[in-house]
């Protein structure tokens, strides 16, 4: 059985995109991890990484090599790459799945015999751009580790049209798209309307989510309509106190308690519609494409969002719902007042249908054949 290596900083057990693939390649290859958290699957190796703690002096010598453009020494000083490179000097992999920009020259170094499939989550260069600081220092250094290293992976795919195209336009690569599509659910029993009209939004709670403009929508709606925000806690702790104390004000709007990831899907499908007005903040929010556009759709909700273009180009292709004329939360509650019931269920069918299209079964067929054409 060939040896496969799934590498990304990140969670291997939360990270959507990260436990689709331990899904599809479980007994078709022997499989190993790396990252910062254990996937905590029977019969792969996890090779763990400890998650980096940046004290000052780390920060200060860092920002000085970026200043300079010493960009390699930038990257081969990173804790977890030190780390990394170490540990990887021991194995030998037939086949390399990458996450993101930061694993590409470690796994160009180590990587033997073995190809590279690399997986784009994101725009690199432009991911933060609408931090200033963060445009400065980090914008040059991920532009510097597409522009030296993405040529020599093998494959290469992102999550949307969108930023494949912006890869393959910068860059010279070919970028294929594997869309982050959730898992097939079996439909409820029946789709219903509900009365009032139930609004779901789940995720981070995030300032760049501008959560807060959902909530403000509900003030503009007619009485018909609830919303429940499921969200997960981030380090930006007063910014959900915020939200809490906009919902605390409102009779339409909770803020319920999560669910494990595994039951995303079921609760949601307990509802009429996904919302989601993703605010245009940088590159890669205008153009995304998210888990949880695709979630709404296995939960059978009509889907209401902002003029997101990745988004929108699907809601219109398979007539999902409504998509708001700007992205203010008074343009999104004057589409919801527009909607009728018979609306509501002729969306939430078109999902039913869809989920059938759009799901990580079809998407794992492509990973699976761009890894047997990569292995020859």
């Amino acid at each position: 059985m060939k040896k496969l290596l799934i590498i990304h900083f990140y969670n291997h057990a939360t990270e959507p995109r990260v436990r689709r693939e331990y899904d599809l390649l479980e007994g078709k290859y022997k499989l190993f991890g790396m990252g910062y958290v254990d996937c905590q699957r029977e019969g792969v190796e996890f090779i763990s990484i400890k998650k980096p703690k940046w004290n000052w002096k780390m920060k200060i010598i860092q920002r000085f090599w970026l200043f300079f453009r010493q960009y390699e020494k930038v990257y081969w000083n990173l804790p977890q790459i030190k780390e990394a490179e170490e540990k990887l000097k021991k194995y030998k992999f037939d086949i390399i799945l990458a996450h993101n920009e930061e694993t590409i020259p470690l796994v160009l170094k180590y990587k033997k015999n073995a190809k590279i499939v690399l997986n784009m989550h994101e725009y690199a260069p432009r991911e933060f751009e609408n931090f200033f600081w963060w445009k400065i220092y980090f914008s040059p250094y991920k532009h510097y580790l597409c522009q030296t290293y993405l040529k020599e992976v093998d494959y290469m795919y992102s999550v949307c049209e969108g930023i494949a195209k912006e890869y393959e336009k910068n860059y010279g690569v070919k970028c294929d798209v594997i869309t982050s599509a959730a898992k097939y659910h079996t439909p409820p029993h029946s789709l219903v309307c509900h009365e009032p009209i139930k609004l779901i939004h789940h995720g981070m709670a995030s300032p760049d989510r501008c959560i807060h403009g959902m909530i403000e929508m509900m003030d503009y709606v007619d009485e018909r309509f609830t919303l429940d925000l499921m969200l997960v806690p981030t380090y930006y702790q007063e910014y959900y106190q915020t939200l809490q104390d906009m919902a605390n004000k409102r009779k339409n709007v909770r803020i319920i308690p999560i669910v494990p990831f595994e039951e995303i899907i079921p609760f949601t499908s307990l509802y009429d519609i996904g919302l989601y007005i993703l605010q245009p903040t940088n590159f890669n929010g205008y153009k995304a494409l998210p888990n949880k556009f695709f979630e709404f759709i296995q939960a059978r909700l009509a889907i209401a969002i902002g003029p997101s273009p990745e988004m929108s180009k699907l809601v219109q292709q398979y007539n999902l719902g409504i998509i708001a004329k700007d992205f203010t939360p008074k343009s999104m509650a004057e589409e919801l007042n527009k909607l009728t019931k018979q609306d509501i269920l002729k969306y939430k069918e078109n999902s039913n249908k869809t989920a059938k299209i759009l799901n990580a079964e079809k998407e794992g067929e492509k990973i699976l054949k761009i890894l047997e054409e990569v292995l020859g």
